[in-house]
């Protein structure tokens, strides 16, 4: 082989090794792995209908997380009978602020609060808010808006906070509003939002029973009152509510002391968050069927919603009797399209104990 042969071989191979390194390598992107959620509770002076029987002064008072799959405590959050706490402090309420910190809302009489705690064991407390103009009454829920800021719920109107705690409206929802959301709402207990930001607020007085929608500017003027919704009976008060959102539908449950229809029941509303239309009042649980159900839902003092598996967590009293004794949680499955509620074990999720009294809130974040 001449050698201009073999020098001509040679680059054509050396050529081909050099397109070799040029060709692209694909780049295979990690699948992001998915974020775990966790059960956030708070036990303390809470509404059950007329079987409420814990005060700040006899509830466990205390805020931790529960695994969602197996119910194990991950983290005792905060003990409000221990330093830095005060004297007659009860968490009453939960929201989350992020992935590493959520918000307790504190009743107190001797000084209301919101604070933020990192997702830890007992973490350093820092006030959010103690403004004692919105704070102005017994506490009863909070819940974050589509703009970043809070709702929060006392016996006598809801209250606006902007995400840096400064307070909107004089209040924001006060108690006497016109239409059919009630004239004398003296025991407003719950607030939940639509993703419009439209404001659903459920009111516990035998004479006003109910729960309705109000504009998400607040209220004003009567048309600001969006729609409402009576008790099933007027012995059935509210006492918790969620929103679903995939299904536009309501979910409210009901609480009172006996076993007779409707009494302690579990309810489902369409809602149109375009007419504001309420229609097909469903009815998923009555513990006047308990027996035949094969579990009892009584007291409820609250509940949340998981999209993402469809299961539904509700704080119950153990037994039917008419002081409430404690509380466990059980967790259920909800079907938002036969709107059907089933139970997803033979046992409660997470049995009662010396942290149950009362159950005040539920939350499920990460």
């Amino acid at each position: 082989m001449s050698i201009g042969k073999v020098f001509l071989l040679s680059l054509l191979f050396l050529t081909a090794c050099e397109d070799k390194k040029k060709e692209v390598v694909p780049v295979v992107e990690p699948v992001a792995a998915a974020v775990p959620k966790h059960l956030y509770v708070s036990t303390g002076a809470c509404y059950s209908g007329t079987n409420t029987t814990f005060t700040a002064a006899n509830s466990s008072n205390q805020s931790y997380r529960l695994s969602l799959t197996n119910a194990q405590k991950e983290l005792s959050i905060a003990d409000y009978y221990s330093l830095p706490a005060n004297a007659g402090d009860s968490p009453v309420g939960l929201v989350d602020l992020d992935a590493t910190n959520i918000m307790i809302m504190v009743e107190n009489t001797s000084g209301r609060r919101i604070e933020k705690l990192s997702k830890a064991n007992s973490p350093t407390r820092t006030i959010f808010s103690n403004n004692a103009t919105a704070l102005s009454a017994a506490l009863k829920r909070i819940a974050k808006t589509p703009d970043g800021g809070y709702l929060v719920a006392k016996t006598s109107g809801i209250e606006k906070l902007t995400s840096q705690g400064v307070r909107l409206g004089a209040p924001y929802i006060g108690n006497a509003l016109g239409a059919t959301c009630g004239t004398t709402n003296a025991n407003i207990n719950n607030v939940a939002v639509t993703p419009s930001g439209k404001i659903i607020f459920t009111n516990a007085a035998a004479s006003n029973n109910r729960w309705g929608i109000i504009s998400a500017n607040g209220y004003t003027v009567a048309a600001d009152c969006l729609g409402a919704q009576t008790a099933p009976d007027v012995n059935a008060y509210p006492v918790a509510v969620q929103y679903i959102t995939s299904h536009n539908q309501i979910m409210v449950a009901y609480a009172g002391n006996s076993l007779s229809v409707n009494l302690n029941s579990i309810y489902i509303y369409d809602f149109d968050d375009t007419t504001n239309a309420i229609s097909n009042a469903t009815k998923i649980y009555d513990s006047n069927t308990y027996a035949a159900a094969g579990y009892l839902l009584y007291g409820i003092s609250s509940m949340v919603y998981n999209p993402d598996d469809r299961t539904l967590f509700v704080a119950t009293a153990i037994s039917n009797a008419t002081t409430v004794v404690n509380y466990s949680i059980e967790k259920l499955i909800y079907n938002p399209d036969t709107k059907s509620l089933t139970r997803a074990s033979t046992t409660p999720f997470y049995s009662y104990g010396v942290d149950t009294k009362c159950i005040s809130s539920l939350m499920i974040a990460e």
